[in-house]
């Protein structure tokens, strides 16, 4: 009986067995592809499948066919301006591909006294102290920015790269003479190391959100590769999400408190 039994389980299992030899065979046939990444005149770092590769001007070979997640930071990952950019890239077996991405740049515009509005051209943008963005359109080589009670003030901005561009703004002239601003310097000093401390807190608890959302985003996006399950992937995009708003407050944060210490 239980010959019999063991003659039937082995004929059962040799299809199974043979359909996944020839697989492994297909897999190991099948070309490799190549990856050529380039960022211009930025250098940054490629994180492929969540391994960091190198830095780019950078090619991959031996990659297999499907599905990879790419992402690419900016080298100066000590700066708050840095670029991040995520994609996601699907190859053909053989296929030899070349990406080329551009970082957006960054400046942060920063006055003293702050609540300066800035404009580009015509337009208003914001108010001091504010991170502009450049996308696609680029930057002109400054910006204007207006304060009621002070000189209309123009502002070189840094040119090819982010930064910091600062300006001091002049108060006009008044008739009335005070010593009001000498008489106050105590309680501005002490409102100003408020903002510090508020500022200084808020980027650090902001940081350390984002970097706890990243390991857990990538931790399920690796459950998500091993399983297929889609609910990791969707897991992995609100982990993402929460990740990107984090950074973006400690971002902010780190403006304010630049801002602060700046003008103390």
């Amino acid at each position: 009986m239980n010959r019999s039994l063991c003659i039937l389980l082995a004929l059962l299992a040799g299809p199974a067995a043979m359909t996944a030899r020839s697989q492994q065979a297909d897999s190991a046939l099948a070309p490799s592809s190549s990856l050529t990444i380039r960022t211009g005149n930025d250098t940054a770092w490629v994180i492929l499948d969540s391994v960091r590769q190198g830095r780019t001007p950078l090619t991959l070979d031996s990659l297999r066919g499907g599905r990879h997640i790419l992402q690419l930071v900016q080298t100066d990952i000590s700066s708050w301006l840095t670029g991040t950019i995520r994609d996601t890239v699907w190859l053909n077996p053989g296929e030899g591909r070349t990406l080329r991405y551009t970082f957006d740049r960054r400046v942060l515009v920063v006055t003293n006294p702050s609540g300066a509005v800035i404009f580009m051209g015509d337009s208003a943008v914001g108010t001091t102290p504010h991170v502009l963005v450049s996308g696609t359109g680029g930057f002109p080589s400054s910006v204007t920015v207006e304060r009621k009670g002070y000189a209309r003030t123009v502002i070189p901005l840094p040119p090819g790269s982010s930064g910091i561009a600062r300006a001091e703004l002049q108060k006009i002239w008044q008739s009335e003479a005070s010593d009001t601003p000498l008489m106050s310097e105590t309680g501005s000093s002490d409102r100003i190391g408020t903002r510090l401390f508020v500022a200084g807190g808020v980027t650090v608890a902001a940081g350390v959100a984002a970097a706890y959302f990243k390991i857990k985003a990538d931790g399920k996006n690796a459950l998500y590769q091993d399983t297929g399950d889609p609910s990791f992937q969707s897991e992995t995009r609100r982990l993402d999400t929460s990740a990107a708003i984090a950074l973006l407050v400690t971002e902010v944060g780190f403006a304010f408190f630049s801002y602060y210490l700046l003008s103390d």
